[in-house]
């Protein structure tokens, strides 16, 4: 069964103090401001951060914090899973003005080395995150 993604992208009004940059590339000037592995995400915010999942969950979430003051209409982020060097779904959403611009996305998961990067329109990495997913006991 091949992974599936979904993506969800919300603008929150409120200013968040910045913190560690990621990358700040020309056309826009969106900042990373926050990039993570989650087990979920709820009212906004990630929940239960982590970069080893155990055996048997089924999902992962990747959640971005951005701090963006100038963006052209229709700007768009995307989400890219890899398991190991195959590629295993995509998802977009897109970024407006908002000091503290929340996206984030989902795959599905199976056992291994995992990878989640997001790029912006142009294809130039903005923040990456590896992470490992169990493999389940071996029965007797």
């Amino acid at each position: 069964m091949k992974p599936g993604l979904s993506i969800v992208a919300v603008m929150a009004l409120f200013a968040f103090a910045p913190a560690a940059s990621f990358a700040q590339p020309s056309g826009h000037d969106c900042v990373v401001r926050q990039f993570v592995t989650a087990q979920n995400v709820l009212n906004l915010e990630p929940q239960g951060e982590t970069d080893a999942y155990p055996a048997g969950t089924e999902r992962a979430y990747a959640f971005a914090r951005l701090d963006c003051i100038n963006v052209s209409g229709g700007e768009t982020f995307w989400f890219t899973w890899l398991q190991g060097d195959r590629e295993q779904g995509r998802s977009r959403a897109r970024v407006d003005v908002s000091r503290n611009w929340r996206i984030w996305s989902q795959s599905r998961l199976t056992p291994g080395e995992w990878t989640v990067q997001l790029k912006d329109s142009a294809g130039r990495l903005q923040a990456e995150r590896k992470f490992t997913v169990a493999a389940p006991p071996e029965s007797q």
